[in-house]
């Protein structure tokens, strides 16, 4: 099996709150789509509670359409390890518009009172939500500065990689709960 493009990435030195032009590619048509790593957590010293997670996602998402207005966002999807998400869009933003609209959804989601989609109907886990926990995260977005990070700096050599997990998960700290 390939191995894919975000586990080429050394985690121990990546940094976040951060942002990481994770992949381009071009559609049959020649436009271009950009797949951003939006670092929220830092790997495997933080961790975003679920709760917090779950609730993000329904306010992520829409708050950077909102924030990044001259391009089309295909998807934004969080991490299964629940230190960020990824966004794909249509085109080639600049990382200062990135980190801005970042910004803004971060004070978007301290300022509402609500979680959209957060019912039975349209929520597989409505019961799954902590609107509290995603502006804790968020605030710590926000007190901390969002970096660019740099692909040639996180090369990883795969000859070196231990096949053994040695963190210590109780030093992990959650965010948002």
């Amino acid at each position: 099996m390939p191995i894919l493009d975000s586990f080429l990435v050394d985690h121990v030195k990546m940094p976040a709150p951060a942002i990481r032009i994770a992949k381009k590619m071009k559609t049959p048509k020649g436009d271009v789509i950009t797949v951003y790593d939006l670092r929220f957590a830092k790997p495997n010293k933080e961790i975003i509670d679920e709760k917090a997670m779950h609730t993000l996602e329904h306010l992520f998402a829409g708050y950077m359409r909102e924030n990044l207005p001259n391009y089309e966002i295909i998807d934004i999807s969080p991490m299964g390890c629940r230190t960020g998400f990824y966004m794909s869009v249509i085109g080639e933003p600049k990382n200062e518009e990135i980190i801005e609209a970042f910004k803004k959804s971060m004070q978007n989601i301290i300022d509402t009172n609500t979680i959209p989609e957060a019912n039975i109907y349209q929520c597989g886990s409505s019961y799954m939500h902590s609107l509290d926990g995603a502006k804790k995260v968020a605030k710590h977005i926000l007190n901390n500065e969002i970096v660019v990070m740099d692909n040639e700096k996180l090369n990883i050599n795969l000859n070196k990689i231990e096949n053994s997990c040695n963190v210590d998960k109780n030093k992990i700290k959650i965010i948002g709960r």
